[in-house]
């Protein structure tokens, strides 16, 4: 499931079937897994989800305790995906492979499992998008990382 799937999905309280409100942003630690949601309530109040306490759907983010809603935290730095997107990739010979656009996370376990990579206009008409494991892409410096060219989707 791609992070940008994510964001306006609406947050569904299963016991009560009801819509409570929608993601508003998905904040990745530094060990690339989703740390929690931030969520607009149909309050219009700003909350916070913690990562154990929802479920991925296709369709929806599914919690089934209230109490798992949390006041929202005051963030001054930004997660690892706004520090990550935009980043440039090279293969083991130094060729530019694109850019990333997106992290692919894990439903089940809330983990990024890959990084969804822009290769230019014409390259995803064609071809599509690639996607690249995480454990195939190191980060050289903070806007560059290298990928084994062999292993790439």
């Amino acid at each position: 499931m791609k992070l940008r799937n994510i964001l306006s999905l609406p947050v569904f309280y299963e016991p009560t079937a009801t819509v409570i409100g929608s993601v508003k942003e998905v904040v990745v630690d530094d060990s690339y897994r989703i740390d929690y949601l931030i969520i607009n309530t149909n309050e219009s109040e700003v909350r916070m989800i913690p990562s154990p306490c929802f479920v991925l759907g296709q369709h929806a983010v599914l919690i089934h305790d209230m109490a798992s809603i949390k006041p929202c935290p005051a963030r001054e730095e930004s997660t690892v995906y706004e520090k990550k997107v935009g980043d440039v990739i090279y293969d083991e010979q130094g060729r530019e492979v694109g850019a990333v656009s997106d992290f692919i996370i894990s439903a089940q376990d809330h983990r990024v499992w890959g990084v969804e990579v822009y290769s230019g206009a014409l390259n995803d008409i064609l071809q599509g998008r690639c996607e690249i494991p995480l454990d195939q892409v190191t980060w050289k410096s903070i806007t560059s990382a290298v990928i084994e060219s062999e292993r790439r989707a």
